[in-house]
């Protein structure tokens, strides 16, 4: 007997600190309607609230949220993931770099110093996202989810290489055709840079007042959009 294939529809993201996506306006419509099935209120309301934030939602969510990210400067799109499997079985998708990790060094007596004998551990580093969904009677499907988005914090060295992580992992029901909203993720970074006059920023003790170092505080949080929509065998 064939078996039911579920396709899994994504939109990793992420909006900076004090920004809000006006849904509205990417729907062409007006606050606290319904725009293609999506209640521009609420779904606003979730995304703006504090601490982890989740929802069920009808109607092209997905759509509507390209077009408000694509609207605004302080929003960044991820990944728009895509993943067709059979219901029961799992499905990944991923994207990124491969990268070195330093896990041990030999110098001294028993190694040459100029060549010292080390050690390198490859690690995926980057967006990627695993699905487990199960198509049940009445139109229900079990989703069990778990996705990523690592990133490699300003390092050179290999030895000195340092990954962001964040992760979401849960299982939920959903109805056929209903999206999922998963986030609250919070990154934070400081970052300082330095600037000065040529030459005059340089000269001992009279250089600091030819400078200047300016400190920057961004913080951004992650959100998960994943629709699921039951393909059923002919």
């Amino acid at each position: 007997m064939p078996t039911d294939q579920i396709l899994i529809e994504g939109l990793i993201f992420e909006v900076q600190q004090g920004d809000a996506l006006d849904f509205s306006f990417a729907a062409g419509s007006q606050r606290g309607t319904v725009a293609g099935g999506v209640n521009t209120d609420r779904l606003t309301s979730v995304l703006s609230s504090a601490g982890g934030s989740f929802g069920i939602f009808n109607g092209d969510v997905l759509g509507l949220s390209v077009r408000a990210l694509k609207t605004n400067s302080h929003s960044k799109i991820l990944s728009v993931p895509r993943i067709l499997t059979l219901s029961g079985q799992k499905g990944s998708i991923s994207v990124g770099q491969n990268v070195p990790f330093i896990t041990g060094r030999v110098t001294g007596e028993s190694a040459n110093v100029n060549n010292p004998f080390q050690t390198i551990e490859r690690q995926n580093v980057g967006i990627s996202m695993s699905v487990f969904p199960v198509a049940m009677a009445g139109g229900n499907i079990v989703l069990d989810i778990t996705s990523k988005a690592d990133s490699l914090s300003s390092s050179t060295q290999a030895s000195d290489v340092i990954t962001n992580q964040r992760s979401i992992a849960t299982t939920v029901n959903l109805r056929d055709g209903q999206t999922l909203l998963l986030g609250g993720l919070t990154d934070y970074k400081n970052t300082s840079q330095d600037s000065g006059v040529p030459f005059l920023s340089k000269i001992p003790l009279i250089g600091l007042l030819f400078s200047s170092r300016s400190d920057s505080n961004e913080e951004s949080t992650l959100y998960v959009l994943v629709k699921a929509t039951i393909v059923r065998a002919l």
